[in-house]
């Protein structure tokens, strides 16, 4: 089997126990293709880890159900999205809230708009989903909503911050617990400025999680920074894409980690949950490198934690 085996070197600058607690309890995205391709969760990911189960364009309904059921069944905490304009009508949000509640143990959902404009359905936001009674209806408990550090190409920033709030405050008055997740970033700096500056004064003690790229290519990156309006992150990838490594451990996630990871475990930052890795791809390789430092099998290397694979006896 595959043993990690550490390079060191030193660097005063950075915690290796802090970088390893900030990671521990990370949550990761997997889309239902992932789910079916994978024998068992189990292999990759600590029991019960949230898994947000994503809705990819031209998805059947039933898929996320199976995955979610998946997930459920092998240990794992499964986060389905729920994307208010791609519900072509009431009776199918309450088919589908019903059954993942019902048939895929879920407890969690993680609301957003989604992409079609206009709507598929009578839901044009999370907020009308929210008011809707059906996470009263099917005894759903907490909900994830979505967050912007970088903005988003089709709203402006006071309209974003507006949203949050509302959305925070329809949860709270639906009865079920709420958490953020952001959209992913390639700037720390940005993360650290919208943290101090708007989230925690908009949102209040909600707990939040940070979203990162896993593995993924320079081409990839900037397709998605693109569609998700990173302005800041775009303007990486050009100027360093040759240095965003297509393996884990020398990627762009093990930099936002290392940059990160004294913001994420600061005992004073109570509203933060933790990491969110966005695999784009490839699941397999960013749960093992996370899994590897939440283990703390790794080691700094110019910066950033290092994990190199051998073949091993053991």
């Amino acid at each position: 089997m595959l043993k990690k085996e550490i390079e060191t070197v030193e660097d005063p600058d950075l915690d290796p126990a802090q970088m390893r607690s900030s990671v521990e309890g990370f949550s990761i995205e997997a889309l239902p293709r992932d789910a079916k391709r994978i024998g068992d969760f189990r292999e990759h990911l600590p029991a019960g880890t949230l898994v947000y189960v994503g809705w990819a364009p031209n998805t059947d309904i039933d898929e996320i159900v199976r995955a979610a059921a998946k997930l459920s069944r092998q240990g794992m905490t499964p986060v389905p999205h729920i994307a208010a304009r791609r519900i072509p009508s009431e009776r199918i949000l309450w088919d589908l809230v019903g059954e993942l509640v019902g048939d895929a143990g879920v407890r969690r959902l993680l609301m957003l708009g989604g992409d079609p404009n206009p709507p598929e359905g009578p839901y044009s936001d999370t907020f009308s989903i929210l008011t809707s009674g059906v996470l009263q209806e099917f005894g759903v408990g907490e909900i994830g909503i979505a967050a912007h550090p970088e903005g988003h190409p089709a709203v402006d920033e006071e309209t974003l911050e507006q949203a949050l709030q509302d959305k925070v405050s329809a949860a709270s008055r639906a009865g079920v617990g709420v958490h953020a997740v952001t959209q992913f970033t390639l700037v720390p700096r940005v993360v650290r400025r919208w943290y101090s500056d708007v989230y925690r004064n908009v949102a209040g003690h909600t707990p939040l999680r940070i979203g990162i790229p896993g593995i993924v290519s320079k081409k990839t990156l900037v397709k998605l920074a693109w569609a998700c309006g990173v302005s800041g992150s775009l303007d990486i990838v050009r100027k360093n894409g040759g240095r965003v490594a297509s393996a884990a451990g020398t990627s762009r996630t093990a930099r936002m980690v290392a940059e990160l990871s004294s913001l994420v475990d600061d005992p004073g930052a109570g509203q933060l949950a933790g990491f969110h890795f966005y695999p784009f791809g490839n699941f397999e390789k960013t749960a093992a490198w996370a899994c590897a430092v939440a283990d703390g099998n790794f080691a700094l290397h110019e910066g950033e934690p290092r994990i190199a694979e051998a073949a091993s006896g053991n």
